[in-house]
């Protein structure tokens, strides 16, 4: 066993994340099988694990890469198409060669891994005899037998590429078209077009259907000198085309310059040597110099400036790029870089507080310029923490893939807002909560393309997973257009298992939530895939671990939606601090609606326990009678109105104080069952406060009212 951080270490964990990157590349050439960018990304990540699992003799982890890499060196080269069943045996061989990844740990090869590697290494060599022998019978293996073989720069990384080409006069007449074939080299990579006119003859002598314009094309890409040559295909036998290489991505340059302008003009072959080397003699600027001497035109010359110019350009990002560094750091030193961070607002806190009881001008100054820097630190370490939820997403794709199949179904996954950023630990903490919803949005939600059929619908359905902020809070969906929640089953499985009654004072969301309740199953029988009735009760208690709520919108053979709110970060939290009787407590900012003085405050309902707060009537909570909290209660007590999503409720402390900003602490576990709190914080003079739950008071105080 290798220690944390040895080189060895380090491969694994560089492998784990090229082998996620292969699965989404194939994911996506399964939906696009014309993707270069994921063929290519998808070689990219096998030859990376093949060539570094070298470098520690791991000989059958590269033994078997080096099978599927071979594979994908020809679908790149275009001699193998991607199909369904190269899908299928790719997506086998990641799984494979995790596995093979893991056996590394413990030094030896599992008999029947061994066993599996055998298998699919006969699978893949089976799949590329057969369609080797298609394609080779067919007009497009003729093709590729008569293909010129691979240029030496074909795909061996950026090149960028001088291309002179000049359309023949009669090109419009036989309907070419130059532009489209600038257009289509634009599509390979970065491009400077350089048009010469210096052969369009006198008005008088136009033909208005010939073209006289010539082109120096500079392409800079990494599809290699035949996807270049490609492009002329159809032009080749009656235009001029040259193609040479300027500039490679070669590790061993080190200058971001290029060539002298003079240098250019002779590699062009629009002048000679010698009358170059007697422009030189001069003193005069060799550009000046050559035009008043008649060796080149100005246009040549403005051509070779431009040519210099966007090579060094792109030598000099080459470079930028090349020189940039990149540092892999643990998660959990990051988590210790936010504990530090809190404990110096905390200690800022508490600097703070001297600072106005002693009334020293310059101790406050030094105070607040103190405030500043922390707060830089403090958004810094969060932005460290934060991540896009598209690698919370991606990696569904195969899952949904692979329910679909085992359920007969089709299902298309659309991913939108995977730019939305979350915290690390967020991101961690939804993963078996939107697992287990995608699954029962699978199972129970989308029906089978025979009954889709029958009810008018595509047969194939669609699942939606989307992210986008709100607030202080971010919200993911998962929506689906399937058949819908029978809400009126729901509520019947809810009567018979007793958690409720029959009466009619359950809203539609209060009956659709019951499937969270633990053991909750409409289904009859249980499957492979759900009906336990575990699932969803484990998706409610992650999500409301992290201070997040949920949601359900429903309708009859419309579809379902599941709207997630969580925080955008666990990390720091700003609050409002408030005080009943001699303790202190912190609501989240982001939960709080308004405040108010609860005697400027008209009571409502029964017993006086509801508000009307503008025109609305709302149930508010004594927190001093709610905790137990002893003593006279105060004389002016405060009313701070919260709201999860549309449901609102009001919270009466005796006193409202500050604003405060803080890390949260657990509390342990012998008080993590403890309602309505959901952990403390350290206050600068070193008292504690105590975190309010703001989503279990409000379910809680509601449900009261219900009763």
């Amino acid at each position: 066993m290798n220690e944390l951080g040895s080189p060895l270490e380090t491969f694994r964990e560089e492998a784990r994340e090229l082998l996620e990157q292969l699965e989404q590349h194939l994911m996506q050439l399964e939906e696009d099988p014309a993707d270069h960018d994921s063929i290519d990304g998808a070689f990219r990540a096998l030859h990376t694990i093949k060539g570094s699992g070298n470098m520690f003799d791991l000989d059958d982890l590269v033994g078997f890469t080096h099978i599927v890499e071979a594979v994908f060196v020809r679908v790149r080269d275009g001699k193998l198409p991607v199909s369904r069943e190269l899908i299928d045996l790719s997506l086998q061989a990641r799984d494979h060669i995790s596995l093979l990844l893991t056996a590394t740990e413990s030094g030896t090869l599992d008999t029947e891994v061994a066993e599996r590697s055998r298998l699919l290494s006969v699978a893949f060599e089976e799949y590329l005899d057969a369609e080797t022998s298609a394609v080779s019978g067919g007009v497009a293996g003729k093709q590729n037998s008569e293909a010129p073989k691979d240029s030496e720069h074909e795909s061996e990384g950026e090149c960028t590429y001088r291309i002179e080409f000049t359309p023949a006069a009669d090109s419009f007449l036989t309907g070419a078209n130059p532009l489209l074939i600038l257009n289509e080299l634009a599509e390979l990579g970065t491009i400077l077009k350089i048009g010469y006119c210096e052969a369009i003859p006198d008005l008088k002598e136009i033909e208005p259907e010939y073209c006289y314009l010539r082109w120096v094309i500079l392409l800079t890409t990494d599809q290699g000198e035949n996807a270049v040559r490609d492009v002329f295909i159809f032009v080749e036998g009656s235009a001029e085309i040259k193609i040479d290489v300027i500039d490679e991505a070669d590790p061993l340059i080190g200058e971001s310059g290029y060539k002298r302008l003079g240098e250019i003009l002779v590699d062009r072959g629009e002048i000679n040597p010698k009358d170059l080397e007697s422009a030189v003699s001069s003193k005069s600027y060799i550009g000046e110099l050559l035009v008043k001497k008649g060796f080149v035109s100005e246009e040549q010359i403005n051509s070779a400036l431009q040519e210099q110019n966007y090579v060094r350009d792109i030598r000099e990002n080459r470079r930028t790029v090349e020189t940039s560094t990149t540092i892999k750091v643990k998660v959990e030193k990051l988590d210790e870089l936010v504990n530090l961070v809190g404990e110096f607002v905390t200690m800022h806190a508490g600097i703070a507080m001297v600072a106005e009881r002693k009334n020293d001008q310059d101790f406050r100054a030094a105070a607040e310029q103190m405030e500043g820097l922390i707060r830089q630190v403090r958004d810094l370490s969060i932005e460290l923490h934060m991540v896009p939820v598209e690698i919370l997403f991606s990696g569904y794709r195969r899952l949904v893939r692979d329910l679909s199949e085992d359920l007969s179904k089709q299902v298309q996954l659309k991913l939108e807002g995977t730019e939305t950023e979350l915290d690390k630990n967020v991101i961690d903490s939804l993963k078996d909560p939107l697992l287990h919803i995608i699954r029962n949005s699978i199972d129970h939600g989308i029906e089978s393309p025979e009954v889709r059929t029958k009810k008018g619908k595509p047969p194939t359905g669609t699942l939606r997973l989307s992210a986008y902020y709100s607030g202080a809070s971010v919200v993911i969906q998962v929506v689906d257009d399937g058949a819908g929640m029978d809400v009126e089953r729901i509520r019947q499985k809810g009567i018979e298992r007793g958690v409720i009654d029959s009466s009619d004072r359950y809203s539609e969301q209060d009956i659709l939530q019951l499937i969270f309740a633990p053991g909750f199953s409409t289904n009859e029988e249980a499957t492979n895939v759900s009906g336990r009735g575990v699932g969803m009760d484990v998706v409610r208690r992650n999500i409301e671990a992290i201070g997040g709520s949920i949601r359900i919108q429903t309708e009859k053979d419309v579809g379902t939606t599941l709207s997630i709110r969580i925080p955008l970060t666990l990390a720091i939290v700003d609050g409002l601090l408030s005080r009943i009787g001699d303790s202190l407590y912190l609501i989240n900012l982001s939960y709080i609606v308004e405040c108010l003085d609860l005697k400027d405050v008209r009571t409502a309902g029964n017993g006086g326990d509801m508000i009307d707060f503008r025109g609305e009537i709302v149930p508010f909570l004594d927190l001093r009678r709610y905790f137990g909290v002893e003593g006279a209660a105060a004389e002016h007590p405060q009313l701070v109105v919260v709201a999860i999503e549309e449901k609102k409720i009001g919270l009466v402390v005796d006193a409202l104080l500050d604003k405060y900003q803080s890390v949260i602490k657990s509390l342990g576990k012998i008080y993590e069952r403890v309602e309505g709190i959901s952990g403390a914080i350290i206050l600068g003079d070193g008292k504690p406060a105590l975190m309010l739950d703001v989503d279990r008071l409000v379910k809680v105080t509601r449900d009261e009212v219900k009763k």
